[in-house]
């Protein structure tokens, strides 16, 4: 699945901007998440052969999700936990 997502993008920007930011050095990526201060959710794979797990990491205050045997593409048989993730993290009290 890794190997095919590539090939289902259908925008070339986006595909573009995908490529740019995965090519960035990875200290000046985890400096530029550092610098978010809104309140993140990141639901991270434990196996994302793309970004290593001090991306994850990198913005203050997130609440971190790990997800064993996740890689990088999100696939379906994920959709209520991930779903699940998003509505706990955006409740209110």
């Amino acid at each position: 699945m890794e190997e095919r997502a590539p090939a289902r993008a259908r925008d070339l920007r986006a595909g573009m901007n995908h490529l740019r930011a995965g090519a960035a050095p990875e200290e000046r990526t985890v400096r530029d998440l550092a610098r978010i201060t809104a309140p993140a959710l990141v639901l991270h794979g434990a196996e994302d052969p793309t970004y290593p797990l001090p991306h994850a990491e990198a913005i203050p205050g997130a609440r971190l999700v790990v997800i064993e045997g996740l890689g990088h593409a999100l696939p379906a048989a994920l959709d209520s936990r991930l779903a699940g993730e998003i509505l706990r993290h955006t409740a209110t009290d």
